[in-house]
């Protein structure tokens, strides 16, 4: 299990790693053309979500390599799971059920990405312009946050089974146990009968003390 482990952590945060290129990708293409379109600032769950997947890149380009440190990072994959998952429930919120249908994507991310300002004001048929790279700014957001879940449960796993931590405290409470038994148990003596040529044969009385037959 060592070995595939090392394949599973490396595949993760390859994982991790396309996801956060795909989504910061469009999202920049995004605040281009919205830009351009002279708005001052974009989306403020767009921000969000974009800080995420620069975090994201950088995480498993530090992590990518499947070392000791790499599993005991599980701390910051359940972060960044948490991170992932607001930023999929933010952008979610956006758009809802209608997704491509919705009032924003109409006036907001298909306006800008299809450059419709250039026609007129927002309220236009765009004809689902930009609908695939919305969806899959969704769907990288959720993969993200689902990879960074199997990866801390696999660091926590392989922490607990490789990382030592369950040898130490075997040995610490085996070591503990040995020194409470020594106390109260038998630490007798051998007493010493008959002379040279005897067999001396060491036998435990009841009261603890070892003696020779």
């Amino acid at each position: 299990m060592g070995a595939t482990s090392r394949v599973l952590l490396g595949l993760c945060r390859l994982g991790e790693l396309v996801c956060g290129a795909v989504v910061l990708g469009l999202l920049g293409q995004a605040f281009s053309l919205i830009n351009d379109a002279g708005v001052l600032e974009p989306e403020g769950r767009l921000i969000y979500t974009a800080v995420v997947a620069s975090l994201t890149i950088l995480d498993s380009l530090i992590f990518i390599v499947p070392f000791a440190y790499s599993y005991w990072s599980f701390l910051l994959d359940f972060i960044l799971f948490v991170l992932w998952i607001v930023a999929f429930g933010l952008l979610e919120s956006l758009t809802g059920i209608h997704t491509c249908s919705s009032f924003w994507f109409n006036n907001y991310w298909g306006y800008y990405w299809g450059r419709w300002y250039v026609r007129g004001p927002p309220g236009m048929d765009i004809n689902w312009t930009g609908c695939n790279t919305w969806r899959t700014v969704l769907a990288f957001s959720f993969i993200a946050s689902m990879i960074y879940l199997a990866n801390g449960l696999l660091g926590v796993y392989w922490t607990l089974e490789y990382g030592n931590i369950r040898t130490r405290s075997k040995s610490f409470f085996e070591r503990k146990r040995g020194l409470g038994g020594n106390t109260g148990g038998a630490s007798g003596h051998l007493i010493k009968e008959g002379g040279p040529g005897i067999t001396q044969t060491p036998v435990q009385h009841r009261n603890g003390v070892m003696g020779l037959d």
